[in-house]
């Protein structure tokens, strides 16, 4: 695909990247040409320094042929007018970056499509989700989504106090579970692990389940230690975008929620947008005093949400030795897409940036490929191929088809069912097998899934 990256900010480099590693063609304008250098150097693409709203720009960056365009830049309004040309020249998947989505009024007649935008998001409010579905549990550590609704894969911890702790995988105490989910993957001191039957599960362990989302929930939740029960106190620490949505969005619950805010005049903002009652200290998440006044000790979620990556980190491990039943950071740098994940002090890391990549890569297909998302805890996609007729594993069954061994077929998408892969399943035309791909299976795996 011809692909322009509109903006090569944060965002915009990492989806260079990604889909570069893919061997798109892509595009990248920005009116800076700060970031150029760097782009060039590690990545095969090419960049224009000018404006995104100027046609001539655009023309010069191929629109007329492009495949999609990807509005990412810091500037709104730029990425909407960038859109709008774009459809005019026939871009057929134009996908715009909102901080909000409340621009919008369907009942008006205001719909992305009005602005010529084939698809819109919001960076805070895919956070705000992964923020959500994470305090649902206390052993959930991330939920993914794929392109069937009825599928998921949800990463959860073993704990030292788990019942999975010092079992096998084959002598899951839920045998009637077993057959309906997927242990995928296995993270262990930062290694990737394909798990089998005679698995033994330690605490620490990051494992990925996947099956139909019924079945995943109820293997999560009979697994979850007996305390599990609903969330009481809940700390936020940051009066941005994704602080705010969050505090939007737990405020119809029964949660008690309490907010910390370095800036005085953001703080006063919250106690008008807000409900009465809400308590708002003022004053810096990394001072001691501060969190012992917002009640930090008896706290089952602290969720550091500022602009500042590493004020929420700090904050977050702070919150961690003082009591925090479960701390949420989220960061911008991709630099700490790997990090923050692996830091004992912190439960749970959410980059914005690959929440939004994530985002991007779930909207493109191509042809037999759909990449669901970057994983966040080792170097690897997830990704959905389509077997065609012409594909030498069409008609075999899985443990026929002598796959690289560091390829994982986690999940089967038959029509609107779910399968959970296993050595006996039999591969169908135009079934979508979900793996887990790294550096090493991709070019083994992608003669296997011809067009």
């Amino acid at each position: 695909m011809k692909i322009i990256i509109v903006g090569a900010g944060e965002l915009g480099q990492l989806l260079a990247a990604t889909l570069c590693a893919e061997d798109h063609d892509v595009v990248v304008i920005d009116s800076s040409n700060e970031h150029f250098e760097h782009l060039k150097e590690k990545l095969d693409l090419m960049v224009i320094e000018g404006s995104c709203s100027d046609v001539s720009v655009l023309k010069q960056g191929g629109i007329a042929n492009a495949d999609a365009l990807l509005a990412v830049s810091g500037d709104e309004a730029a990425n909407i007018i960038a859109c709008r040309i774009a459809s005019k020249f026939g871009v057929k998947k134009t996908i715009c970056r909102f901080y909000s989505l409340d621009c919008f009024s369907p009942a008006d007649g205001i719909t992305p499509e009005f602005f010529g935008i084939w698809r819109a998001f919001s960076p805070p409010e895919q956070c705000v989700r992964k923020i959500c579905d994470i305090l649902e549990n206390p052993i959930c550590l991330e939920k993914i989504q794929f392109t069937n609704p009825n599928a998921l894969m949800e990463v959860i911890s073993i704990t030292p106090s788990s019942i999975l702790a010092g079992t096998r995988l084959k002598d899951i105490p839920v045998a009637d579970l077993l057959s309906t989910v997927r242990f995928a993957a296995i993270v262990r001191d930062r290694h990737f692990l394909i798990p089998h039957g005679d698995t033994l599960l330690v605490p620490g362990d990051k494992v990925y389940v996947a099956g139909h989302r019924d079945n995943v929930q109820k293997f999560v939740d009979l697994v979850s230690p007996p305390e599990h029960r609903k969330l009481g106190r809940v700390i936020i620490s940051g009066a941005t975008e994704t602080g705010m949505m969050l505090a939007e969005k737990l405020r119809s619950t029964s949660i008690e929620l309490r907010f910390i805010e370095k800036n005085q005049k953001k703080g006063e903002g919250l106690l008008d947008s807000l409900p009465a009652g809400l308590l708002v200290i003022n004053g810096d998440p990394t001072d001691e005093e501060v969190m012992e006044e917002a009640g930090i000790e008896n706290c089952d979620a602290f969720i550091s949400a500022a602009d500042d990556d590493e004020q929420n980190i700090l904050a977050c491990i702070m919150a961690k030795r003082r009591g925090a039943k479960k701390v949420v950071a989220i960061t911008h740098k991709p630099e700490y897409i790997r990090i923050v994940p692996a830091m004992e002090a912190i439960d749970c890391g959410i980059s914005s940036t690959l929440v939004s990549v994530n985002t991007v890569l779930r909207m493109i297909e191509t042809g037999t490929m759909r990449i669901d998302a970057k994983l966040q805890r080792f170097h690897a996609h997830l990704t959905e191929f389509r077997i065609s007729k012409r594909s030498p594993l069409a008609g075999k069954e899985i443990r026929e088809c002598n796959l690289p061994p560091s390829a994982v077929f986690a999940l089967i998408f038959r029509g609107f069912d779910v399968l959970t892969a296993s050595g006996t399943t039999v591969l169908e035309p135009e079934d979508t097998v979900v793996t887990i791909v790294t550096p090493e299976s991709k070019k083994d795996l992608e003669p296997l899934f011809p067009d």
